[in-house]
């Protein structure tokens, strides 16, 4: 069994491989010790009563390069092994085509990896985080690079904290898109919003490719957007962690 660890810019998610996969979440707090967090690490596993030592490996990924080394600890301690950090130079199935491969977040790396090995191709890969990424992998399983831009809950607080007026709002969708308060105009820009902007990037990337593409949506918020979506949108909420199993095999395993 192989525990691993995705660092996000807001959450920390743990998963263990199997079928019955869960997700376990610790905020990302950038300054944190490994003193700091031993203790969350060892409560969260006792309060979901998983017991740690039946796991025989450990990959972590991270988007936070502070908290490489304090999560490797931390499961060192645990587990008594090294995890298997994850960079843009560990062995995934894809071709890296672009212009600085040294750059590629390992959070996408491990997500496109994932739906280059279960899913056609081409595919555009959209990850709805803190930032959302919109990547796309060839027929031929190169990664071709994509766009970045503020994630969902980003924008909000940008357009809280540089208003007088507007609330912070939650991020659900209002019942319609043309909306008459100010709290349901934002969430119909927020959710509404998202929607259009990844149906109009995958049709962007699908006329410069010159062909149809699989469309696959992960990540925190997708859950939420994928729904109000014009074009089909496949939601694969643990695509990021199956990626992670996959590189680490592809490194680890003789």
């Amino acid at each position: 069994m192989l525990l691993t660890i995705d660092i996000g810019n807001s959450n920390i998610v743990f998963s263990l491989s199997g079928a019955e996969r869960r997700l376990y979440r610790l905020d990302t707090v950038p300054d944190w010790t490994t003193e700091d967090y031993l203790p969350r690490v060892k409560s969260l596993f006792a309060r979901e009563k998983i017991d740690i030592s039946e796991a025989d490996g450990a990959a972590l990924c991270s988007v936070v390069p502070s908290l490489i080394p304090v999560l490797s600890q931390v499961v060192r301690q645990l587990m008594g092994l090294t995890p298997y950090v994850i960079t843009p130079a560990s062995r995934s199935g894809l071709t890296l085509a672009i212009a600085e491969a040294n750059t590629l977040g390992a959070d996408i790396l491990a997500a496109d990896a994932a739906a280059a090995e279960e899913y056609p191709l081409p595919a555009i890969i959209f990850d709805m985080g803190t930032a959302t990424t919109a990547t796309v992998v060839d027929k031929d399983r190169r990664y071709l690079g994509g766009a970045i831009l503020a994630g969902v809950k980003l924008g909000i607080s940008a357009l809280f904290s540089g208003t007088a007026q507007l609330p912070s709002v939650s991020v659900e969708a209002p019942p319609k898109a043309i909306c008459d308060t100010a709290l349901e105009s934002i969430q119909s820009g927020a959710v509404f919003g998202a929607a259009a902007m990844m149906d109009g990037l995958a049709d962007r990337f699908e006329a410069e490719l010159g062909q149809k593409c699989t469309l696959l949506a992960t990540g925190g918020l997708a859950g939420c957007i994928v729904p109000h979506c014009r074009r089909k949108f496949i939601y694969d909420e643990s695509l990021l962690l199956r990626g992670m199993e996959l590189i680490y095999r592809l490194n680890c395993e003789k």
